[in-house]
């Protein structure tokens, strides 16, 4: 009686080891794709399964797509499809029931999808998705030899999907607002685009209209730099230092009279907000091509150099040229557009500081300082 009691809980304690183990796998995915193939592969490890795969409803919700597998073939996720109700993971969630075969392939209701790779897998367990109370998939384990699935090992499984169904239900719910933020700044940013035209149509005395074209499509690079790091990361946050480097080359190549100038970016990387991005990602724009036309009229080499850092809760940004300087009637109040533009996204979006002087070696240094709490990540928007 006591040896039944002990292997029981020994059972027991590997089963909630497993299912904590399930659980920080999913924690550490941060969009579907990766949250599923954590999943599938953490659940063929706790069960000692060759295959776990995750079927999920296509829009129209008439089959099931593989959507995630450890054991199928890979060139079949989001391609392999069952039509609802057909085979044997489909009956599972057309009943909303467990389906438990040791013999997958003389059930009645199983159907074969060529070109999967599930035929070398002979037993199977499927389990229904829910999530709200609504059917959104399923999820199945398989084995190469012939197995009878436990009890204990049905109890482990149900624990997995349900741990799954809920994380599924959390990443929907996280691209979602993902996705409506994004639309949010897209709205944002192109307002500040027409903003810029405006006053860019306003000095068109002084700017030929070649100029204009130019200056605004390294504007509009610029902040699409942004949004192609956000779509990348799947996150709301930006690594300033890589973001800095991006827009600053993209600006040099764009620049035809750039010619042999060298452009390096050193010091700290900070991670900030994707709105602080967009703000310094102009900056940024601005102080480069700025120095680029100005600073070497009449020779296509020299140097411009980036740095970053902090000092007293301050971020720090300095962008230096060995051009020819600033000219000697050079007064605050006659600046052009791009380093109007700079004061004002720095003074007045981000309560900051902006100055331009003499670089100590000979050209032109500006110096911009921005409080770290104008600039954090905005950690409540998603993941609070």
């Amino acid at each position: 009686m006591m040896d039944d009691l002990t292997r029981q809980l020994e059972q027991k304690t590997a089963q909630l080891a497993a299912v904590r183990e399930i659980s920080r796998a999913i924690a550490e995915a941060r969009d579907l794709d990766s949250t599923l193939d954590l999943i599938t592969r953490r659940t063929t490890e706790v069960m000692g399964v060759p295959s776990c795969s995750i079927y999920l409803f296509n829009r129209d919700e008439t089959a099931l797509v593989l959507a995630a597998s450890s054991g199928l073939r890979t060139a079949g996720i989001g391609r392999v499809q069952l039509p609802r109700g057909a085979g044997l993971t489909g009956w599972a969630v057309a009943h909303g029931e467990t389906v438990a075969v040791a013999n997958a392939a003389t059930d009645p209701r199983f159907f074969r999808v060529l070109g999967s790779g599930e035929s070398k897998f002979v037993s199977l367990m499927a389990m229904p998705l829910t999530a709200q109370g609504k059917v959104i998939g399923a999820i199945n384990v398989q084995t190469a030899e012939t197995h009878h699935f436990t009890p204990d090992e049905m109890e482990l499984f149900s624990f997995i999907t349900d741990l799954a169904a809920t994380a599924l239900e959390k990443t929907r719910s996280v691209r979602a607002a993902v996705v409506q933020e994004i639309h949010h700044r897209v709205k944002n940013n192109l307002q500040t685009i027409a903003m810029l035209l405006q006053l860019q149509a306003a000095q068109s005395e002084t700017l030929s209209p070649q100029d204009i074209l130019h200056e605004t499509i390294n504007r509009v690079l610029s902040i699409a730099t942004v949004h192609e790091i956000l779509a990348h990361e799947h996150h709301t946050q930006v690594a300033l230092k890589s973001l800095v480097a991006q827009v600053a080359h993209t600006v040099a190549r764009n620049m035809t009279i750039a010619g042999q100038v060298a452009l390096t970016v050193n010091g700290e990387e900070h991670t900030i907000s994707s709105q602080a991005a967009t703000t310094l990602a102009l900056v940024v724009n601005e102080l480069v091509q700025n120095a680029l036309e100005h600073g070497f009229p009449n020779r296509r080499d020299g140097n411009i150099s980036i740095q970053i850092g902090h000092r007293e809760n301050m971020l720090r940004l300095m962008v230096t040229d060995d051009g020819i300087g600033l000219p000697a009637d050079f007064s605050a109040d006659r600046r052009g557009l791009g380093l109007e533009l700079v004061q004002t996204l720095i003074e007045e979006d981000l309560d900051g500081t902006f100055s331009l002087q003499p670089a100590p070696a000979g050209g032109t240094r500006a110096r911009a300082a921005v409080p770290f709490h104008k600039i954090m990540v905005e950690r409540h928007l998603i993941y609070a």
